[in-house]
């Protein structure tokens, strides 16, 4: 498995090393769920400058959002044994709306991190949520797996307020 992350965002919301280690716990559990040999994931933090910009340029949407995820297979790959890296997709991440969102919703900012890292993975693997039932699906997943990184430790309510 793969992990490459780079924080691009100019305003210090987050202490480095936190963000490092709570992404790779994060997308350790997420690829560790696959049943795929070598799995490779992008992740990337920005701010909501340069997110907007994307939003822009690959959706059409002049404005900035959460998280953007650029998913790099268009069907199910067949889960070999193959040692050859799997690209997945990447990852885009807004800093500042996590900071926001956290405060909207009364949680950390690890917390929400974790959540925009999972709905981004999610995206990754083609869940959708556009359609009623397809966001049904889509959030109860969510869901499951936020209760899995609690239940493991991955991020602590009080880190990142």
């Amino acid at each position: 498995m793969e992990i490459l992350i780079r924080n691009l965002s100019k305003k210090r919301i987050i202490p480095a090393g936190r963000l490092r280690r709570l992404s790779t716990d994060v997308m350790k559990t997420l690829l560790r769920s696959l049943p795929y040999s070598n799995p490779q994931v992008s992740l990337l933090f920005v701010d909501d400058t340069v997110i907007r910009r994307l939003n822009k340029k690959f959706r059409g949407v002049d404005s900035a959002t959460d998280v953007l995820s650029f998913p790099m297979l268009e069907g199910e790959p067949s889960a070999g044994a193959n040692d050859m890296p799997l690209p997945l997709g990447d990852i885009v991440i807004s800093l500042e709306a996590a900071r926001r969102q956290a405060a909207e919703e009364g949680h950390s900012l690890c917390k929400e991190i974790a959540l925009l890292l999972c709905h981004g993975f999610l995206h990754l693997l083609h869940y959708d949520d556009y359609e009623p039932s397809a966001r049904r699906r889509m959030f109860a997943e969510q869901r499951r797996l936020m209760r899995r990184f609690e239940k493991k430790g991955i991020f602590r309510p009080e880190v990142g307020k």
